[in-house]
Formats: C-alpha cells, structure tokens, sequence
C-alpha cells in the first residue's frame, strides 16, 4: 500500500527525470546560456533555492518596464500589460536586465540580448498580442478565431486561459525552430487559432509560386519553398512587424501586396499600371483606410484591400454581375444602399466609393443634369442607364455587336482597366483619363475614328453607328466633330433627376458644347418614339427649333 513518503518519492523522480528532458533539449540551443552564467543550461532562468515565489522556480530578475500593447481596430481580445510566463520571458527578451542579473543580485550591465532579432524592446505594439483570456466568449464576439476546445494540444493556454508567449513557444524545445511548439508550415499554428473566412479555398493559400524569386530578401530567405508553405508569414510578422496594426510586413500596406505583385513572384505587375497617368492611387494614400470603416463616411482614399480581400481571393471566372474572385470577400454598398460584408456583385464594391459616399469623385464634364453618385446612374429605376446592374431599357440596339444583345450584362471593369492588353485585368492603372481601358474623347472638335472612340466601338459597331442604323444623323454629328459625350452620359440618368422623355438613350447634354436654343430658350431632346425624337438646342453655331430625327 502507498504512503505519503512514496507518493513524494514519486512526485520527485518525475520532476527530476522531467527536470532532465528539459536540460537535454535546451544544451545546445540558443537558450543555452552556460557560457554566460557558468552554470549548466537550466541555471540561467532557474534555481532550486530563493526563486521568485508562484513562479516555475524562476532566477532571472523581472524587468520593471511598463509596454506600449498591441492595438488593432479589428482586435476583440482585451490585451493589458504582460502577465504570467510572458513577464518571465520579457525579462530577457524586452532587452532592459542583464542577462546576468538574478533575483538574488547577480552582476548588473555587460551582457544583455542584442538589439534586434529576438529583442523586442518595450514596444510590443508591432508584436502578436499576449496575456489576454481566450475564450469561447471571445470565439463567439470574434467568428474568425476558433474556440480554445478546438485548439490542438501543442497550444497551450496558462491556468488563467491566457494566451502567453509559451502557447506557441516552447522556451525547452527547438525542433520547429523560434522554440515553436509545432510546424507553422502552411500556417498551421496561425490557423489553429485564426478560422480566416475563405482561407482554404484562397489562392493566396494554394499559391505555388517560389518565394525565392522574391525581390524581398525576407521571402527569399525563407525556410519554405513556396508562398503556400509560407502561408501568413508572406505578409504577416509575429514579431517586430512593419505595420503595427494586423502586424503586417511593410508599414504600408500596399507594399505588402507589391512585394509579390511586381512581377517578381506572382505573375501580375501592378506597379506597371500602377505608375500610369490615371490610376486607383494606392501609394498616396498612408493611415486613412480601417478594416472597420464605414463605406457611406469614409475618408477619401483607396488601398488593394478596398476592393480585394487577400484571405479570400480566387483565381476564378465570373459572369457580370456576379463578383469575380478576385474581389470576393470585399465589403460593398447594394444597389438600395444598405452596406454588405460580403459582396455578391461586382458593382457593389465600386458603389463604396462611387456612390453615396460624400468623398466620391466629381465629374470633370459638365452636364445638363449633375450626377455622381454612380448607384442612381445605374439604378434599375433609373430613366437610362448602361446595363451594370440590369438589362438596359432600350429594346432596340441594332449597333451591339455579337455576342451582345440588350439582355446583355457588363461589369464596371468592362470600361474602367488597364489599357494594355498584357496589363493585369482590372482598375488599377490607364494612360487613359477617367481610367478606361481604351481611348475615349469628351473634347469638342474630335475627329472621328476607330481610335478616337475606341471605348464605345468595342461594344457598339463603328459601321452600323456610320451607317446612321440607330439615329440618322450618328454620322453627320461624327463628321462635324462633337463627340459622343456631347449628347450621352456614359453611365445613366437618375429617375430622380430625368424623364424617359427627356434623358432616354443615355441623353444628358455638356453644357460646355450644347446650348440653349435661343429662340425658344430650350435645351432639351424628346422621345418621339422607336428612333424618333426632336432636339431644343443649339451646338456650333447650328440651331435646332427644334430638329426632328
């Protein structure tokens, strides 16, 4: 029968032969630090007399600075100063006590952790937050971290349920290397914790593009091969990260996208488009844009996380208007207003900016009828509108070319991409204005040709438009030079703001071109019927009074 004397004999042999483990994996490492102390491995942090009290028997004297704490608006978890195992940790590692300093009075000054590397300092702001409760509550206020019962046995949390720097760092074993508790190879610690929505179907997680190819030397020195091994250690830092906030590598945010979208590792070149006449400015913009800001108020600016979310994106296909992977994940603004997390279509993501926000960027045109706010131009209810969200009203296009019919839907970027065919899909950059993807002119006195107006000729035919198939005197008007913008606002005509009598067939006047009819004092076209109307108007020098079509 067991007695008290042999239930302590146990407990220490356990102790001692676990003691002894311990010692084993750490001789050796870069924990080991006999040659500081004199002693073996273990004595440097531990002593068997005078330790701290409710500490693992801990020698080295604590560090009394007080640490600026990591602070992200996306962040839920209620971080305070360092607690528990990870005091113990900073004692060494915020580089503030010698490393011969104990708690008994070792020597003070010489030797301390060498700026950089593993010195973070007193600034822990750039650093993955500790000492907080992880908790089901928290799983629950945050749906992308996981509850602690799914978290595997390698991340431990302390006895308060506070994640320390021990749940992912082991300070006795480096088998991982950094002392991780187990392999990050394709995020597998980050992920055990964070449930990132559309992660495992993303790209960026099956990305098998080499990161040695990389400009970064970062990424060229990784210990993984690929950017899907890499995982969240392509643009994240646990450690001493660029962008404090979301511990981002680079302290802007676009140079964490360009580090691998100039060519070098991914196959798009962004920074191309990027550095054209007219361009989605990301480099000028720095601190303005926040994971949590409201689409309707925000600040003008725009970053790559405006319109791409990079836990989400795909490499997939879409039919207009159904979002493109590559934007999905986004936030947006319906086609009623109301703000969405998820967007479903791919106007929703330009309306952010475009629509009801007060930021949004005004017309260099001046027209009859102002509007900018692109969600009433393109408003189903609105009185013409290109077919953005819905099928145009006109039932009678004959200069669409084939495929297109008037049931025929475009997305935003159908006009508004990069001009070079080798260019990267999308508004990222144009030497056009307004960032068209082709050539497009609003001047007064354009000579007309296939390049001149080589926006609209790629849907609508340049004969049928000459050929006068749609309104009799397309061409006369083309061949006096007034160009198309004269007499069509591109994107739609508000019901708000126009009839279907007036503003039918996109007609909404540049007032710096047209006119006022001085004999009747009216600027105005009527619908008349099918390829019929009349003109109030007066356009160099011709006046109409009206102009029957």
């Amino acid at each position: 029968m067991k007695t008290k004397w042999t239930d302590l004999i146990s407990l220490l042999t356990a102790v001692a032969v676990s003691g002894s483990t311990a010692m084993a994996q750490t001789e050796g490492s870069p924990h080991d630090l006999s040659a500081v102390t004199g002693g073996n491995a273990c004595s440097f942090c531990h002593t068997p007399h005078g330790a701290l009290s409710g500490t693992p028997l801990w020698s080295h004297k604590l560090s009394a600075a007080v640490y600026k704490i990591y602070q992200s608006s996306s962040l839920e978890a209620r971080v305070g100063q360092p607690t528990g195992s990870s005091k113990l940790c900073l004692s060494c590692h915020d580089g503030t006590v010698a490393l011969t300093e104990t708690v008994g009075g070792g020597p003070k000054g010489g030797t301390y952790i060498a700026p950089g590397g593993s010195n973070l300092g007193t600034d822990l702001s750039d650093d993955h937050p500790i000492s907080f409760v992880y908790s089901a509550a928290l799983s629950a206020e945050d749906v992308q971290i996981r509850p602690p019962s799914a978290l595997p046995d390698e991340l431990k949390l302390d006895r308060s349920g506070e994640l320390q720097c021990t749940t992912c760092h082991n300070p006795h074993e480096n088998l991982h290397g950094s002392f991780l508790v187990m392999s990050n190879r394709r995020s597998a610690m980050c992920v055990a914790c964070h449930d990132l929505s559309g992660w495992r179907l993303s790209t960026h997680e099956r990305s098998t593009a080499l990161s040695a190819v990389a400009n970064d030397p970062y990424l060229q020195s990784s210990e993984h091969a690929s950017m899907m091994e890499n995982g969240c250690q392509s643009c994240h830092l646990s450690h001493s990260a660029g962008g404090h906030e979301r511990l981002l590598h680079f302290t802007r945010s676009e140079d964490n996208c360009l580090n691998c979208h100039d060519g070098s590792v991914a196959s798009s070149n962004l920074r191309t488009d990027l550095s054209k006449l007219s361009r989605h400015d990301v480099v000028r913009y720095d601190g303005i844009h926040d994971l949590k800001e409201s689409p309707l108020a925000a600040a003008r600016h725009v970053e790559c996380v405006d319109c791409h979310n990079p836990h989400a994106v795909q490499n997939v296909l879409a039919q207009p208007p159904v979002v493109p992977g590559v934007m999905r994940g986004v936030s947006g603004v319906t086609v009623s207003g109301g703000v969405t997390q998820q967007v479903q279509h791919e106007y929703e993501v330009c309306f952010k900016c475009h629509a009801d926000n007060p930021s949004r960027v005004q017309s260099t045109i001046t027209r009859q009828i102002t509007q900018t706010n692109t969600r009433l131009e393109f408003d189903p209810t609105a009185v013409s509108y290109h077919p953005v969200v819905a099928p145009g009203l006109n039932p009678n296009v004959p200069s669409l070319k084939s495929p297109m019919t008037v049931a025929t839907l475009v997305y935003c970027i159908d006009c508004h991409n990069s001009d070079s065919p080798s260019g990267t899909r999308g508004p990222h950059g144009s030497n056009y204005r307004y960032l068209l993807a082709h050539r497009y002119e609003t001047s007064d006195f354009t000579q007309e040709s296939s390049y001149s107006y080589e926006l609209c000729y790629k849907c609508h035919s340049r004969n049928s438009i000459l050929n006068d198939e749609s309104f009799t005197q397309h061409k006369k008007h083309l061949d006096e030079q007034i160009p198309c913008s004269a007499c069509h606002d591109a994107h739609g005509v508000s019901s708000a703001q126009g009839t279907v009598t007036n503003n039918s067939h996109l007609i909404n006047f540049d007032t710096s071109i047209v006119r006022s009819d001085p004999t009747t004092g009216r600027l105005e076209f009527e619908d008349t019927g099918t390829l019929h109307g009349r003109c109030y108007l007066q356009c160099h020098n011709k006046q109409h009074s009206p102009e029957e079509y």
